[in-house]
């Protein structure tokens, strides 16, 4: 069984979303266990903040399989981590196979309004199915989508 919400091509290792967003925040800047929780609850408008119980133990792992190392212990002994480059070559590999994300959460997407919304069609989701059908194309077959959404562009401009 597969779950929607782990990410990785075939052979590769299976990761969660949130060991995904650890390694994609500590790439731009080392943080703590306590600054990757607030930016979590920041990005989602505090509707998901992992517990402690849940972040430490993936923190650790990520430690224990050199993705991820001890910068800096900081005031009060906390601990600032930083990306190892094993860290580095895993989020890139991940944002190389992005096409693939890109499809899961396209699913996970139609479930969810699937859900709550039931058959009605929103604007937004339509939007978002247009933007993942796009970025599902194959190489070289962009330019065929162009004058469709330049139609469907000047047909949205028409409206009053």
């Amino acid at each position: 069984m597969t779950s929607l919400l782990k990410f990785g091509s075939q052979g590769d290792k299976k990761r969660g979303l949130l060991v995904l967003f650890i390694l994609h925040s500590l790439s731009r800047q080392p943080r703590s266990g306590y600054d990757l929780r607030k930016e979590i609850e920041e990005k989602t408008r505090g509707m998901w903040v992992p517990s402690k119980g849940t972040l430490y133990p993936v923190l650790h792992r990520l430690e224990e399989e050199h993705l991820i190392a001890v910068s800096d212990t900081g005031k009060r002994s906390r601990i600032v981590f930083c990306l190892a480059p094993k860290g580095e070559e895993t989020l890139l590999t991940f944002r190389e196979r992005s096409r693939e994300s890109h499809r899961k959460m396209a699913l996970y997407k139609n479930l969810i309004l699937d859900i709550f919304r039931g058959e009605q069609i929103t604007l937004k989701g339509l939007l978002f199915e247009i933007k993942t059908t796009v970025e599902e194309l194959p190489p070289g077959m962009e330019e065929q989508a162009v004058p469709i959404l330049e139609t469907c562009l000047n047909d949205l401009k028409r409206i009053p």
